[in-house]
């Protein structure tokens, strides 16, 4: 039961447990059948001449093995692209608020320089919508509507269990309730889609070469960090100025009506 258990997971969400040797064949596969369509082209006589095409057809086929989105990721790589995208969505918000505003904010309802939010919507993406990674544009719109339905409810969820708003999207175009907007959806699409594509595969190529005697424990410590935080953020979250206190858009354009009536 447990082997059925675990091929329905494989099957349906993409994970394995470990990079066994069955699971390098489906690998060795995936990627012969990529150069395979890389060099359709060229065989049916439909490509640009080599002379005049920008890349060359060696250098499709090495992408196409080096981005093999039709993978299947191991629990420790799914754990450590969770970490990587949760630092790397952090980055992202402290850029943004330093360019904004001119100061240094550390986003987030955590304490570290992590938004489990982003690794959350990244890892949802990959497994959930595994069946759409070979259909990019049904992709996207998958990736659409799950990353709405994820910045909802965990911003409906935050609402009722702090009474703080960690984001607000009033006055943005196409908004509901402040929680999610058109625009951001569409920033998360784009993402989700070089994550499926682009930054999942490059961080599982590289955590294939790390040995499991040391990919193990670096993922447990981190784990312990993330979940020692999670619980001391769980009573005292982190909040503030620019945080969870500033001026939403809404009371910008109804300052502005203010002063120009």
């Amino acid at each position: 039961s447990d082997n059925r258990a675990w091929q329905f997971i494989d099957e349906y969400f993409g994970v394995v447990r470990s990079y066994k040797d069955n699971e390098q064949e489906y690998y060795d596969y995936d990627v012969c059948q990529l150069k395979t369509n890389a060099y359709k082209d060229v065989i049916w006589q439909k490509a640009y001449p080599a002379r005049l095409n920008p890349i060359p057809e060696k250098e499709k086929a090495r992408y196409a093995e080096i981005l093999n989105y039709k993978r299947h990721y191991s629990i420790c790589s799914l754990i450590m692209i969770f970490l990587i995208l949760s630092c790397v969505g952090w980055v992202w918000e402290v850029i943004y608020y330093l360019l904004k505003d001119g100061q240094f904010i550390n986003r987030g309802i955590l304490h570290g320089p992590w938004l489990p939010i982003y690794g959350s919507g990244g890892l949802l993406i990959l497994m959930l919508l595994n069946k759409l990674r070979t259909k990019p544009a049904l992709g996207m719109i998958g990736i659409f509507v799950l990353c709405g339905a994820v910045e909802y409810f965990t911003a409906f969820w935050l609402d009722m269990k702090h009474g703080e708003k960690w984001w607000e999207y009033s006055g943005y175009f196409m908004n509901i309730n402040g929680r999610i907007c058109i625009e951001g959806l569409t920033f998360f699409a784009v993402g989700g889609s070089a994550i499926v594509y682009f930054i999942a595969p490059f961080c599982d190529n590289f955590l294939r070469k790390v040995k499991l005697k040391r990919l193990v424990p670096v993922c447990i410590a981190l784990c312990t960090f993330f979940a020692a935080d999670s619980l001391y953020s769980n009573f005292h979250p982190n909040q503030g100025e620019g945080i969870t206190k500033y001026e939403t858009t809404s009371a910008i354009i109804e300052s502005y009506e203010n002063v120009n009536s």
